[in-house]
């Protein structure tokens, strides 16, 4: 009896002690105030690698002879590009594809559409490291017998270092800006208490012109890229003494 007295009367104090003690701590330790501010950053270049698409499309009465005939205007397109200069490494297949050739269902007397034929189409996408081949490559290969060119993009070879300098300014930004509102406010920028980054990638300036003439080479023209970045950063504010 006298046991279970003991229990129910240190149980009772520890739970005093902590009801107490709860205020009493939550405000010993008070959230400093805090000013957080938001800065971009932008890095521009022209870029130095050219990322071409280009494919041959053949048909042929059967699929054996449309293959056939594919495969013979695709190896001298491939020919032409490794003549260029480009390493073989910079060559992929991005696509290989044989399809039915049908007939207009409109013009057949029972509304049907028939099989008139094969079509293959194969193409490759090429990384041009020197710009100023992109222009003669494709007028090579479309004399080799490439018929298709779907797409051109451009890259930028060491991006690493653009996106570094886009940062850097970000931070920057926001750093001058906290000033700016810290002076503003009256108040004193404090210790960082946390420091954000983030990219926004590669956006093209301005668009690609490409045109095909007969007599001369192809002009391509791959504009100045930009890379973003935004920086957040939360500083510790103190009254101005």
């Amino acid at each position: 009896m006298i046991r279970a007295q003991f229990i129910r009367t240190t149980i009772l104090a520890s739970t005093l002690i902590a009801v107490f003690a709860a205020p009493a701590l939550a405000q010993s330790a008070p959230q400093p105030p805090t000013l957080t501010v938001f800065g971009d950053g932008i890095a521009t270049a022209a870029p130095d690698i050219a990322v071409v698409t280009l494919g041959v499309v053949s048909e042929a009465a059967t699929a054996k002879d449309a293959m056939g005939a594919n495969a013979t205007d695709m190896t001298a397109v491939i020919a032409a590009i490794t003549d260029a200069g480009i390493a073989t490494k910079d060559i992929a297949t991005s696509g290989l594809s044989v399809s039915p050739v049908y007939s207009d269902p409109s013009k057949d007397p029972n509304g049907r559409a028939q099989v008139t034929g094969y079509r293959v189409q194969n193409q490759v996408t090429v990384k041009i490291r020197d710009l100023a081949k992109s222009g003669p490559l494709l007028d090579k290969v479309i004399a080799a017998g490439a018929n298709r060119v779907t797409g051109i993009d451009f890259d930028i070879d060491k991006a690493s270092a653009l996106r570094d300098e886009a940062m850097k300014a970000a931070i920057a930004e926001a750093r001058r800006k906290a000033k700016l509102m810290a002076e503003a406010a009256g108040v004193k920028l404090g210790p960082i208490q946390s420091v954000q980054t983030s990219e926004g990638g590669g956006v093209p300036i301005f668009r690609t012109q490409m045109a095909m003439k007969a007599d001369v080479s192809t002009p391509v023209m791959g504009g100045e890229q930009q890379i973003t970045a935004n920086a957040t950063i939360v500083y510790i504010i103190e009254p101005q003494k």
